[in-house]
């Protein structure tokens, strides 16, 4: 009876942990993935629009579960805030497909619209 019970609060705590684990990733995404899309947005910048280093101020990732099927938006999001305009955060994703694409929020406005 004590073996019985051992083993199901074992494959008990098992189970809810990786519950946990599942449902953590569902809602904040893969980091993994977030770490690549950051990188891609950086390489992006300083590679093909030639921005330098200090004229980018941050590149902040984010994962929003709703968008995972949305194609123009993406599951994935990186936002940047370039040094000469602290007031607007543009909005990137990146896909292998596509690869980096400028979606802004800020129709037309700023300095960085591309």
């Amino acid at each position: 009876m004590k073996k019985r019970m051992v083993l199901l609060t074992i494959l008990s705590l098992m189970t809810l942990t990786g519950g946990g684990i599942l449902l953590f990733n569902f809602f904040n995404g893969s980091q993994e993935q977030l770490e690549m899309t950051e990188n891609r947005v950086y390489e992006y910048l300083m590679e093909e629009r030639n921005y330098t280093d200090e004229e980018i101020d941050s590149i902040r990732t984010e994962y929003d579960w709703r968008n995972d099927r949305d194609d123009e938006r993406g599951a994935y999001q990186a936002f940047v805030t370039f040094s000469d305009e602290e007031e607007y955060e543009y909005e990137y994703i990146y896909n292998e497909l596509e690869g980096v694409r400028q979606i802004g929020r800020n129709e037309g406005e700023g300095n960085h619209s591309e």
